[in-house]
């Protein structure tokens, strides 16, 4: 079983205490002619907003796609755009700002299988797979954004200099693999719609004061795993 703070539980189950809350004020009349299902999508934002705190503004791609989608679909959900405005808004968003990570990250890979041996990565995976081999003698941090798709990260061959390093992951009907070396003591602080965290290493190393690797983010409709 994965080591995390319980964020995940904490999150969604506030949510649903808060939304049992309106239904119950709207039952006694309290609440009336309040559509609060339309705002529903504030989640997204606050769950976006609180993953570029959580790993410090350094990957934001896939903390911003889910504010951006976010706010589409309260935009439409309000009626202040049409449905069909929302769909043709996702995808040119989404290009263009994976477009302005390949010019202002280091550590971008093109390609399906690449090697990254500097302290950074990034892997935006569509309709598509991508791999990364991590060797960096002092990782530092990385993002993964697979919609649609499917990543593979392998950091058996990194080494962390300064812990804990950081990887922010967004997954939206998709998969991610997370190999790490076995002595790497790894927490995990993501939040799972529809999906899950895994950590499947047979032997998992002793706690240590100072985790190795965090692993922040959101899973939604898809899974992310842990290995060794």
């Amino acid at each position: 079983m994965s080591r995390n703070n319980n964020f995940n539980q904490i999150f969604w189950g506030a949510a649903i205490i808060i939304v049992g809350l309106l239904f119950l004020l709207q039952n006694f009349g309290f609440v009336r002619d309040f559509e609060f299902w339309n705002f529903l999508p504030v989640i997204l934002i606050l769950l976006g907003g609180y993953q570029l705190f959580v790993n410090q503004f350094r990957a934001w791609v896939g903390p911003l796609i889910m504010i951006l989608v976010g706010s589409y679909l309260l935009m439409a959900t309000l009626n202040f755009i049409a449905w069909g405005t929302f769909w043709s808004l996702i995808w040119p968003t989404i290009l263009i700002l994976v477009g302005i990570s390949i010019i202002f990250r280091k550590g971008f890979g093109g390609t399906e299988s690449s090697q990254v041996d500097h302290g950074q990565f990034s892997s935006f995976a569509a309709f598509s797979g991508q791999k990364r081999n991590v060797t960096a003698p002092d990782f530092q941090n990385g993002e993964i954004t697979a919609m649609f798709g499917g990543a593979e990260i392998d950091l058996r061959n990194a080494a962390i200099t300064n812990p804990p390093a950081r990887i922010q992951t967004t997954v939206m009907f998709g998969g991610a693999d997370i190999f790490v070396p076995a002595d790497w003591d790894v927490r995990v602080n993501v939040v799972a719609l529809f999906g899950g965290t895994d950590d499947k290493r047979h032997n998992l190393a002793p706690a240590k004061e100072t985790p190795d690797l965090v692993i922040s983010g959101t899973v939604m409709f898809g899974g992310l795993d842990i290995k060794s």
